[in-house]
């Protein structure tokens, strides 16, 4: 017999429900492996351990224990000025200038990249300083390798992702943030 059928059977074997055929092989494999001996030992001391176990009757007025300390559990957890308050999205004055400064910009530069608008706008007519500036920075950005801009644009996208995430967060997440990132910091 192996281990794991007669680990199997052990149990069985305690309750006493194997055949009498079983019962010899069982034994038999028992008395000649020291680990099934040993895991059969343990299981009669849980089923004696059990057998002695002493019911503790439970007090009269249990339930109603219960009751009161869950009442004052939720009284305490849930103030009806904290529900109220609670919102999940609490953007402040500077998380909302940094959104409005973040989609303007965005938008100015889809619109300056269209030649059909930039040819109407006075300021970006390709004769203005500001035009010129932004002629040489695209220039500059088209003439670096594909790969490393693409690994610059991965890497400003993912800052400003977080960066946008933390600011609408709200300042509970972002103290939440904080301390984790804390906590991973090898040096401190």
């Amino acid at each position: 017999m192996r281990c794991t059928k007669a680990t199997y059977q052990l149990q069985l074997y305690i309750d006493r429900r194997l055949t009498l055929r079983q019962t010899r092989v069982l034994e038999a494999h028992i008395a000649s492996c020291a680990s099934c001996r040993a895991e059969l030992d343990f299981l009669e001391e849980v089923a004696h351990g059990l057998n002695t176990f002493k019911v503790v009757p439970e007090p009269a007025d249990m339930h109603e224990q219960i009751m009161r300390k869950v009442a004052l559990t939720t009284t305490h957890t849930r103030l009806p000025s904290e529900v109220a308050h609670f919102k999940l999205f609490r953007p402040s004055l500077t998380e909302i200038l940094a959104a409005a400064l973040l989609a303007t910009i965005a938008t100015l530069v889809t619109l300056l990249q269209q030649p059909s608008i930039r040819a109407l706008l006075p300021i970006a007519n390709g004769h203005d300083p500001l035009s010129l500036f932004y002629i040489r920075v695209v220039h500059m950005l088209t003439s670096i390798d594909t790969n490393t801009l693409i690994w610059g644009v991965w890497i400003v996208g993912t800052l400003l992702g977080v960066c946008i995430t933390l600011m609408v967060a709200g300042s509970e997440m972002r103290t939440q943030w904080f301390k984790a990132m804390m906590e991973r910091l090898p040096v401190r």
